[in-house]
């Protein structure tokens, strides 16, 4: 078992940093088609195919269920303790996270953004990441992810990777059966929901992963996957009325399905393998950043000529300008930022003062 836990520990997974690249794609692509409906000339492409980009949101909580389980329980160390779960991820969270509020704030502030309504529970809303309207619209993602944070904070004091899963999962089945309860409407639909369900997904293939032994999941799974993402965008999704419950079914299962089938993939040496691994860890600004680049499209298309032609070009430059930009932010505002905050906090322990009772003997 120990040997298998180490070889589980020296891998890296390059597969999940390309899916998130993937998953980030496809919800710039999502966005990007959306807004050229106001154009003209109208959407550019088939309805499903906007749709499905959608499912990039079930990719990432899939992820992020495997991954919380994947990096706590390290081989040869102690598992983090609630406190520096929460810490690391706050500050992995955050940061950009406000910058990026901040700056939709300052763009309203100055005239744009005439439709978006911000009083006082929206912004308390943004700063905390809780459930409702927030400044960054995308951020709905973000509060859910921190609720699984928070839960799966709770039971790592379990100190083992078997009990604090399991128990993540039942308080978040728990949560889901008995959420709808909460007097807040917002919140009753926000704990209640199923999309939750995509973590515990996640988790549960970081347990078989973790088990020990060879994965031998077939990448070709993850051709089904996005086949059945796109079936569904087809015949059952379409224009976002289904229910959390059927979009965990036609998303979240192949997503799960997807993640799994990419465990397998190995370091990348094609410059488009690296580019987009690249891409994977910039993801998260990607993310955070398109929507300004959304904000500039849609007022060229308002108040310029670029909403009276074809825009099939400017779909494709709108979506090129967000990597740019998401990639950007990365290099050079993101991962300083998280740098500067990793060793702050690394001075910080090592001031901190030693305990007669933990010294050695």
């Amino acid at each position: 078992m120990a040997g298998n836990a180490m070889g589980r520990q020296n891998r890296e997974l390059y597969g999940l940093q390309m899916l998130r690249a993937i998953a980030a794609l496809a919800v710039v692509v999502r966005h990007t088609l959306d807004m050229s409906e106001g154009s003209e000339a109208g959407r550019f492409g088939p309805y499903w195919v906007a749709t499905s980009g959608g499912a990039g949101v079930d990719l990432f909580f899939v992820i992020s269920g495997f991954i919380m389980v994947y990096v706590s329980f390290p081989f040869g160390r102690l598992p983090d303790s609630p406190k520096d779960f929460i810490i690391k991820r706050a500050t992995r969270i955050f940061p950009l996270y406000w910058i990026c509020s901040a700056a939709i704030f300052a763009v309203s502030a100055v005239g744009f953004l005439h439709n978006k309504h911000i009083d006082s529970y929206t912004l308390l809303n943004s700063v905390l990441l809780l459930p409702g309207d927030k400044l960054v619209f995308v951020a709905w993602t973000l509060s859910y992810e921190i609720y699984f944070y928070v839960i799966f904070s709770i039971c790592l004091a379990l100190g083992r990777m078997g009990p604090t899963s399991i128990a993540a999962i039942l308080l978040m089945i728990v949560g889901i059966a008995f959420g709808g309860r909460i007097q807040d409407p917002t919140f009753a639909n926000f704990v209640s929901s199923p999309l939750i369900l995509e973590f515990c997904f996640g988790i549960v293939l970081a347990l078989l992963f973790c088990a020990g032994g060879k994965w031998k999941v077939p990448q070709a799974l993850s051709v089904i996957g996005f086949a059945a993402i796109i079936a569904a965008s087809i015949f059952t999704m379409q224009h976002d009325a289904a229910p959390d419950a059927t979009r965990v079914i036609m998303w979240g299962i192949p997503a799960t399905l997807i993640v799994a089938a990419f465990l397998n993939v190995e370091r990348p040496r094609s410059k488009l393998g690296r580019a987009a691994v690249l891409l994977g860890d910039a993801s998260y600004a990607l993310y955070l950043t398109h929507i300004f680049v959304m904000v500039a499209y849609g007022w060229l298309i308002k108040s310029t000529f670029v909403g009276g032609v074809s825009q099939v070009p400017f779909v494709l430059a709108v979506i090129c300008i967000c990597i740019i930009v998401g990639v950007l932010t990365h290099l050079l505002l993101e991962k300083p930022i998280l740098d500067f905050i990793r060793k702050a906090i690394k001075r910080q322990r090592n001031r901190r003062p030693v305990e007669v009772g933990s010294l050695p003997r």
